[in-house]
């Protein structure tokens, strides 16, 4: 039911405005959406973002320049006008849009304007004016139903003298809104955002930019939808991805705004937004060095960079400057190194990294493990470039046969073996091939870096065994340990696994329990020392 009382008041608020001089009641019409609406109303950001969303695409439709929207909030009266746009006001009242069958649309589901409203009802904030050339719309709130106590919205349309364009208007003394709606152009991506800074890269239809304050923003398709802290970027994704969309089309409350939709859009900007990341090194490098305030804690971007760069910036030079040698970063098992899941869970390899990390944190600072990426140097790193640097040393160094003393020492160790175990010496059995699992053999080394290893040869089951030839000299007890620990490994299974660490368990089990035959072998040892 109309108030007339209401009528005439919404008149006079039309004809108060500047170059209205007429205003004519058309219709009023009670919409199923109350102040209700919603469990959680909208802040004022989401408020003047999804209202100003109307403007962009009046302006994109039009043919316009977004700068074309301009926005005044003097005395207490926000205004945002669009000169030479016009919108069908009737289609506020209805819940849908066809928006979504046009390129380059933001608004999509036809409930933003409804949602705002209420959100601005919430506020206090009431009546807004809306007027597009000679048509005007002021939505107001209902009485309460007594059998629900709810408030619809009632829409009031209005006949006015043309008026050159489109506008909203409320009144508020909220400076918080104010602030919101001065802001709020800036959340479309158009050439005249003062946001954006320097082109930094083109490809692909997305393009990134210096910012031009001290954060970043990332726009999907026209919209900022995420703020990216203390990195000044400005990206910008233009085409449609699968990821992002999902996302979108759930987003009926504009909820998805950060966090759900901030790792997929990184990823993808970093996947496709490059030929290469090596080939853009330039770009990767204004990041890195922009976001130095962020290093320490990390930052999503960089991890999605590091994630990307696929290792090829490890050793990039100008990277290397960047960082210097003031930082180190922090140890994490990844598939694309050369060690194995139990390498690196051993107590070798752990041991190693935990005493280096000590070491490095006393005059370096520690960053997330993906600063690798950019070669920032891990333990881990170091560990594997030392372990790297000794098997080609190894590799280089000279190996000798045995000779026939040293021959009938491993002769005796096989002997020990079998005193301690004779299941497990057998899988070696020297002196039947049909029998034995294991056909092994044995040279010695000279390599200062390594007492003992086992390498696979070509043939089946067929391994070489290099011992240091300072091990012929030592005592029974260094070389039957280093001899049974390298004859353990001819299963396949690394030092930190766990069918090794139970055969070491076993071997050490027998000795123990044997311990009169081991004795009485070490006093024979010396009759074999070389």
């Amino acid at each position: 039911m109309t108030n007339n009382k209401n009528i005439e008041k919404y008149k006079n608020m039309l004809l108060d405005l500047p170059n209205v001089t007429k205003a004519e009641h058309t219709e009023s019409k009670t919409s199923n959406i109350t102040i209700s609406w919603g469990a959680q109303p909208w802040d004022e950001l989401m408020v003047s973002r999804d209202i100003l969303a109307n403007f962009y695409d009046g302006c994109i439709e039009a043919k316009l320049p977004i700068d074309n929207v301009k926005i005044s909030t003097k005395n207490d009266q926000i205004i945002v006008s669009s000169p030479k746009t016009k919108f069908a006001l009737k289609k506020l009242f209805f819940l849908g849009s066809t928006k979504t069958e046009k390129e380059d649309m933001i608004g999509q589901h036809g409930e933003g304007y409804k949602m705002s409203v209420v959100s601005l009802a919430r506020m206090s904030i009431y009546d807004p004016i809306n007027i597009s050339g000679s048509d005007a719309l002021i939505v107001g709130v209902g009485n309460k139903c007594e059998e629900t106590g709810l408030r619809p919205l009632i829409f009031h349309f209005f006949k006015i003298n043309e008026q050159n364009g489109s506008f909203f208007i409320i009144n508020t003394l909220s400076d918080k809104l104010k602030k919101a709606f001065e802001f709020g152009m800036l959340n479309f991506f158009h050439p005249k955002n003062k946001l954006v800074g320097p082109l930094l890269n083109d490809y692909n239809d997305i393009d990134c930019y210096q910012s031009t304050t001290k954060d970043g923003y990332g726009f999907y398709r026209g919209l900022k939808r995420i703020e990216i802290k203390d990195i000044p970027i400005i990206i910008n994704i233009k085409k449609p991805y699968a990821a992002i969309e999902k996302l979108c089309k759930m987003d009926r409350d504009r909820q998805a705004f950060s966090q759900k939709i901030q790792s997929n859009f990184f990823n993808i900007f970093c996947r496709s937004g490059f030929y290469s990341l090596a080939s853009n090194v330039d770009v990767v490098h204004y990041i890195l060095k922009s976001s130095k305030k962020c290093w320490k804690k990390g930052a999503p971007l960089i991890a999605s960079l590091a994630r990307h760069s696929y290792e090829r910036l490890k050793d990039n030079p100008k990277l290397k400057k960047l960082f210097g040698k003031n930082y180190i970063s922090e140890s994490k098992f990844r598939y694309s190194t050369s060690i194995t899941w139990n390498d690196w869970y051993s107590n070798k390899t752990q041991g190693w990294i935990l005493r280096r990390d000590r070491t490095q944190k006393k005059t370096k600072t520690l960053l997330p493990s993906y600063f690798s990426a950019f070669g920032v140097e891990s333990s881990l790193d170091a560990f594997l470039r030392n372990k790297e640097n000794t098997e080609k040393r190894i590799k280089n160094k000279k190996t000798k046969e045995l000779s026939s003393k040293e021959n009938k020492a491993i002769n005796f160790l096989f002997k020990a073996s079998k005193a301690v175990s004779p299941s497990f010496a057998n899988l070696f059995n020297r002196e039947s091939e049909d029998d034995n699992l294991y056909d092994v053999k044995f040279k010695k080394i000279f390599c200062k870096d390594l007492l003992g290893e086992l390498k696979n040869n070509s043939d089946y089951n067929s391994k070489t065994i290099y011992l240091h030839k300072d091990l012929f000299k030592s005592n029974f007890g260094r070389v039957f340990s280093t001899f049974l620990h390298e004859l353990s490994h001819a299963t396949g299974n690394g030092d930190g696994s766990r069918e090794f660490s139970d055969c070491l368990t076993f071997l050490l089990e027998q000795s123990i329990e044997k311990n009169k035959k081991i004795n009485q072998y070490a006093k024979e040892w010396n009759s074999y020392r070389v």
